[in-house]
């Protein structure tokens, strides 16, 4: 049988079980994959007991993802520029480490817009934390007109662009945001802002965005967030967070189980029937 587990701490939040295993019944698999909780001060021993146990490998959650990339032997180049990783996998005794969070969010994008080449959009990118990094380098790769990153902690913004190396990117404070003179073609919200459970509402005057014709929330529960909302009654297009979930998983699935699942309307309403029962 073949076993793979999603790590964090706490993890009980985490979705992933309930992406694999779906795709684990769907293509008829012999496998598990459940959640494991983990304190920071496990980690290294949690992981080499996995390889030990014959486990294919392991999804990485918070606050996880920085420090497994100590732990492993190899890391891909993602990875190693971002310094994170939420994808180990075990082959041939090496704990191999990725990030596949940013690419998660390209193809999500692709797939709701086929007809947008992204290297012909200028990018706001809200927040400057993991999840916006690994955005901030798969977009890279795709040579948009420009980047922004909009953060609070500018140090943080700049940071950030100094790992990714994009020749045309530019650091802002979030409160910049809203400046007329500033227009882009996407913007994305990056942050935890918006979710379900959260008192921080939207900052976001989507009248004052010059040019703005999409907008990307990497929230996925609520399945509509304010933001998404108020950018829809500006007739902007928007994509929720729904899509980067499942594409992440992708690579992650074929890792654990050698088969590369796909990402469906029945596995998409599977996930969404689960965010309304536990609203």
């Amino acid at each position: 049988m073949k076993k793979a587990a999603v790590i964090g701490f706490p993890v009980k939040h985490s979705w992933s079980p309930i992406i694999h295993n779906y795709w684990i019944k769907e293509h008829g698999i012999l496998g598990e994959y459940k959640k494991i909780e983990v304190h920071p001060s496990d980690l290294k021993s949690l992981v080499i007991s996995k390889k030990e146990q014959g486990f294919s490998g392991l999804n990485i959650t918070i606050p996880h993802k920085e420090k497994a990339t100590e732990i492993c032997d190899e890391l891909s180049e993602s990875a190693r520029v971002l310094q994170a990783v939420n994808l180990i996998t075990f082959k041939n005794n090496i704990i191999y480490g990725d990030n596949t969070d940013g690419d998660g969010f390209v193809e999500s994008f692709k797939e709701d817009f086929p007809d947008i080449n992204l290297s012909s959009l200028r990018i706001g990118i809200l927040g400057a934390g993991g999840a916006a990094k690994s955005i901030a380098l798969s977009l890279s790769k795709e040579n948009p007109k420009k980047i922004f990153v909009f953060n609070r902690n500018i140090d943080r913004a700049e940071k950030l662009l100094e790992k990714v190396n994009f020749h045309a990117a530019e650091p802002f404070h979030i409160d910049d945001i809203n400046l007329k003179k500033l227009s882009f073609d996407l913007l994305i919200n990056a942050t935890p802002v918006g979710m379900a459970g959260m008192t921080d509402t939207n900052f976001i005057n989507f009248k004052n965005i010059g040019g703005i014709e999409f907008f990307a929330d990497i929230v996925y529960n609520p399945e509509n967030t304010e933001s998404m909302i108020l950018a829809r009654s500006q007739n902007i297009k928007t994509m929720g967070g729904l899509g980067m979930l499942l594409y992440q998983a992708v690579p992650s699935f074929e890792s654990f189980f050698g088969v590369r699942p796909e990402v469906s309307n029945g596995l998409k309403q599977h996930i969404l029937e689960h965010i309304r029962r536990v609203k």
